[in-house]
């Protein structure tokens, strides 16, 4: 079993809310759709907890890394009709070694019949973004092993999702994938820079500078203007592409 290291919270709510990804959230309604949920919440970041408080304060709410969501015997005792998640399992699925862990907690969580709805992103997500953040990287004398290791995301294909989901016991009910071309911020703190500050932090650690960090942010601001500039409008855009899912606990 992997020891259980305590991440560094690279979350800020109103960073992530308001001025670099507010569409993460206004771009929900399908796969809420297909939940229909009720209140509850868990985050493995204390300032996105911290702010859900302040906001909703009569849902309950608390922090769970959910790498070893397994472990949780309050939340995987077969008491929730249904598990959501939305732009979080790229996230937590990462580490190989805790991957299934999270599943399997989320197949402990639900009673006989229960739902696990999923939105996050799938195989070549942002890949434009993610190559020229190791880009950057590799400008400022990062190897480029060293700076593809340091990836935070695991962007799978819809059959490498639904094996791993068939493999905690699941039932697949259904699932797509969808190219989802995306609109980012004007916002000062907001942009294609802003994306990378906030989203590609764990890349931008191994940079031992400031300089060092904005010179590479730099290379891939720059790098993408090629790519992601809409001609027509002067906006930006990024193309997420989407992996949505629901599995069922066998009754």
């Amino acid at each position: 079993m992997a020891e259980q290291q305590k991440q560094k919270d690279i979350w800020s709510a109103d960073l992530y809310g308001e001025k670099v990804a507010p569409f993460v959230a206004t771009s929900t309604e399908k796969v809420l759709a297909w939940l229909d949920p009720k209140p509850t919440g868990i985050d493995g970041s204390p300032n996105m907890i911290e702010h859900f408080k302040k906001a909703y304060p009569h849902i309950e709410s608390r922090v769970v890394d959910c790498r070893w969501l397994d472990q949780e015997p309050g939340l995987t005792n077969g008491s929730f009709n249904k598990v959501f998640s939305n732009a979080a399992l790229h996230w937590i699925l990462r580490d190989p070694e805790t991957r299934s862990n999270t599943i399997k907690g989320c197949f402990k969580a639900l009673k006989p019949g229960g739902l696990l709805v999923n939105e996050s992103g799938a195989l070549g997500n942002v890949a434009e973004v993610h190559s020229a953040i190791i880009s950057g990287l590799v400008t400022q004398g990062i190897p480029v092993t060293q700076a593809r290791k340091a990836s935070p995301w695991w962007f799978p294909s819809l059959q490498a999702m639904k094996d791993l989901v068939e493999g905690a016991g699941f039932t697949w009910v259904k699932g797509e994938v969808q190219l989802r071309q995306t609109t980012l911020t004007e916002n000062e703190k907001g942009g294609v820079e802003g994306w990378i500050r906030l989203f590609g932090e764990p890349f931008l650690e191994l940079l031992p500078t400031t300089q060092a960090r904005d010179a590479a942010i730099k290379h891939a601001v720059d790098v993408l203007e090629a790519v992601g500039r809409q001609q027509h409008d002067g906006s930006f855009t990024v193309n997420y592409i989407r992996l949505r899912f629901v599995a069922q606990k066998p009754e």
